[in-house]
């Protein structure tokens, strides 16, 4: 039924009083709201009092009241001492016609892709499912009440101290626990990072690049120096004239190159930091732990004596892509930098999720899963590079014997555009390198591709060569 009133002259409120199983306060409530909301009842035009109304609709005092608590309580209505209440003057809400544009040549086949080699995803089977449910149970303790606390900006101290022990044994990194920053995820270290250093300092960066160190560093308004990089990794003369500069270097697996940086190159590296005080590398170690002929290459930062080095590490690669968790080592000149600026806030990780972190590289689950992992995706390539011999000499692989994304470089007269066109029709899609380039890509990388194995079968990779081959060769 509907009910109305006129007040002072002024307005007529009708309310359709429902019998559905709507409370009387809810649909007074909501018809209130909608007659504000389409401007029925303008900006400052007077409501009825709630003795008035409650009388008028025959319903109890407390139902008007709970009616117009929640329009207050949302602002729709104000209440004015010894006056009574108003609409309030309220913005009108514009809606914005997003044009949705149309997917380029590369994408509009994305519905029917079936192998994406993609460089950045792990093996989903191989994850430690019973395990990380068993250490998930284990921590999530009602009777340990640090779950529920903020903790330091740094990060939990036992997940630290775990992390001194294991990267010194691994990576032969030296460093207190007072020196790791435990982060949500590798960009967030590096805007950390350009924080402390300050966005004047320009940022020199290996040519082709991890684009997102690149846009993370670009956004925080830094100067962007691209550097070359050879097979020893990035070319140093580049540099010699610079007196304030980070470097961000992948020297144990560069990426996208896959090249390592070997200890001579390194060491011109260091040199080259220690003549001037504003000099700074920054290690990103991102992969280092998927090297399948030779043992992992000791980090930069082990050989480092005199604080150049800031290193970073994530376990989004080791464990995986969701764990948005990174750490870096600070030198302890920078560190006082760190805790001047960041002293009172708390970290960006939830406290739960580093004590399972610590717990699994506690036990030894961190380093079997390692193991596990390394020799599966070293039978992964091997079993890769195989399938790619029927493509005989049109195909070269380049690269260390490391990470779990292979490099390409395919001979061929057409376009790498076409390339990735006639993969995308197939079914396939490839990532070229012309993507990870600072302006204009080296000639001798055109037609270069990254393609990755860590999510993929067997079956799929040998399926995804078959396709690749469909379109680059029998098309």
């Amino acid at each position: 039924m509907y009910a109305w009133l006129q007040f002072g002259g002024a307005i007529i409120i009708t309310l359709p009083l429902c019998t559905n199983n709507s409370p009387l306060y809810k649909q007074i409530y909501d018809w209130l709201k909608t007659e504000i909301q389409c401007k029925k009842y303008k900006p400052n035009d007077k409501i009825p009092s709630k003795r008035k109304l409650s009388e008028h609709l025959c319903v109890s005092i407390n139902t008007i009241d709970l009616a117009y608590s929640q329009l207050m309580d949302e602002g729709y209505i104000l209440s004015v001492p010894k006056k009574g209440y108003y609409v309030s003057n309220i913005d009108v809400y514009h809606n914005i016609n997003i044009v949705q544009h149309e997917g380029t040549l590369l994408t509009e086949h994305i519905n029917d892709l079936k192998i994406d080699f993609s460089p950045s995803d792990i093996d989903h089977k191989a994850f430690p499912y019973k395990t990380w449910r068993n250490l998930f149970k284990s921590c999530f303790n009602e009777f340990d009440h640090s779950i529920l606390k903020r903790t330091t900006a740094q990060g939990n101290m036992g997940l630290r101290r775990e992390l001194v022990s294991f990267l010194h044994s691994s990576r032969g990194v030296n460093c207190e626990e007072r020196q790791i920053v435990i982060g949500a995820g590798t960009e967030s270290s590096l805007r950390t990072i350009s924080l402390i250093l300050g966005n004047k300092t320009p940022i020199a960066l290996e040519n082709p690049v991890y684009r997102k160190a690149y846009r993370t560093f670009e956004h925080m308004g830094h100067e962007i120096l691209p550097i070359p990089i050879d097979n020893k990794g990035i070319e140093i003369e580049h540099l010699k004239d610079i007196s304030n500069v980070a470097v961000y270097v992948t020297p144990s697996h560069q990426f996208p190159l896959g090249v390592s940086m070997p200890i001579g190159r390194r060491i011109e590296l260091l040199n080259f930091a220690n003549k001037a005080d504003g000099r700074y590398i920054i290690e990103d170690d991102y992969d280092s732990e998927f090297r399948y002929i030779r043992k992992p290459l000791p980090s930069l930062q082990s050989i480092d004596q005199n604080g150049k080095v800031i290193y970073v590490g994530t376990f989004s690669t080791s464990i995986a892509p969701s764990i948005r968790m990174s750490y870096m080592i600070l030198p302890l000149m920078l560190l006082k930098v760190y805790n001047k600026l960041f002293s009172e806030f708390g970290s960006e990780v939830s406290i739960l999720e580093q004590k399972i972190i610590e717990t699994f590289i506690a036990e030894g689950s961190y380093e079997r899963h390692l193991n596990r992992m390394r020799k599966l995706y070293k039978d992964k390539r091997a079993h890769f590079i195989r399938e790619l011999s029927i493509f005989g000499d049109r195909i070269k692989v380049v690269g260390e014997s490391a990470g779990n994304h292979l490099l390409i470089n395919l001979i061929t007269e057409n376009s790498e555009r076409q390339m990735c066109s006639a993969a995308i029709e197939n079914g396939v899609k490839v990532y070229p390198i012309s993507d990870y380039f600072i302006g204009e890509v080296i000639s001798k990388y055109e037609n270069t591709f990254l393609l990755g194995f860590g999510a993929l079968s067997k079956n799929e990779i040998e399926e995804g060569v078959k396709l690749l081959y469909k379109a680059w060769v029998l098309k």
